[in-house]
């Protein structure tokens, strides 16, 4: 009985066992071909990226402004104050001629 018991274990463990070996080796070779496929990929995204870096540089200089605008300087009368240590600036609207 114990060897009777003992042969079908084998001849279900033994078949298991080649088809775990088996299906191992073909996903090690899926694994391997979609590791190519990312590498292929990668070294394409590589290269867009390097041409994306060197369009955008040509654009940076060619969009930089020559001439820098100058601000506006503040009109006559503005007077700075503070509240509760807080600057601020008090600047007339209108520019009176009577004074």
């Amino acid at each position: 009985m114990r060897r009777f018991l003992l042969l079908i274990g084998l001849a279900i463990l033994i078949p298991l066992t080649l088809l775990a070996l088996g299906a191992k080796t073909e996903s090690s070779k899926s694994v391997e071909a979609e590791l190519k496929s990312l590498k292929s990929q990668v070294a394409s995204l590589e290269k867009r990226v390097r041409t994306l870096e060197t369009q955008l540089a040509d654009r940076a200089t060619k969009d930089v402004p020559l001439i820098i605008p100058q601000t506006p300087q503040a009109p006559k009368g503005w007077r700075k104050r503070q509240f509760n240590g807080i600057p601020y600036y008090v600047i007339p609207l209108q520019q009176n001629s009577n004074k």
